[in-house]
C-alpha cells in the first residue's frame, strides 16, 4: 500500500491521505469529483470530504501559492488569486522556437 501505510495499526494517517489527494489533484490538473477521489482512496465519501476540508484549510493557512477549491462537488488545485499577475507575466513572454 505504499510508504505511508502504518503497519502498526493498519491505517493511513490523515496527513498521508492528504498527501495522496494532493498528488492526485496536482497530477490531474482539472477538477476531480469527490466520488472519484473517494473511490480511488477506497474510503466513504464523507471521510473523503473531511480529508478534503482539512487539506483546503492547510493551504489557506500556509504561505503556499496554491489552493484547493471546491467546484460543484469536485475539487481542483489552482493558484491563489494574488499570484495570478506573475502567471500572466510568464505567459506573455515570447516563446523560443526550437527546430
Amino acid at each position: 500500500m505504499g510508504d505511508f501505510f502504518d503497519e502498526d495499526d493498519g491505517q493511513y494517517r490523515t496527513e498521508d491521505w492528504e498527501a495522496i489527494v494532493e498528488a492526485v489533484l496536482f497530477t490531474m490538473g482539472n477538477s476531480v469529483e469527490l466520488k472519484k477521489i473517494a473511490s480511488a482512496l477506497e474510503l466513504p465519501e464523507q471521510q473523503t470530504r473531511e480529508i478534503m476540508e482539512g487539506l483546503i484549510q492547510k493551504y489557506q493557512d500556509s504561505s503556499s501559492g496554491m489552493q484547493i477549491v471546491e467546484l460543484e462537488d469536485s475539487f481542483q488545485m489552482c493558484t491563489k488569486p494574488e499570484y495570478y499577475e506573475y502567471l500572466i507575466r510568464i505567459a506573455r513572454q515570447p516563446k523560443k522556437h526550437v527546430l
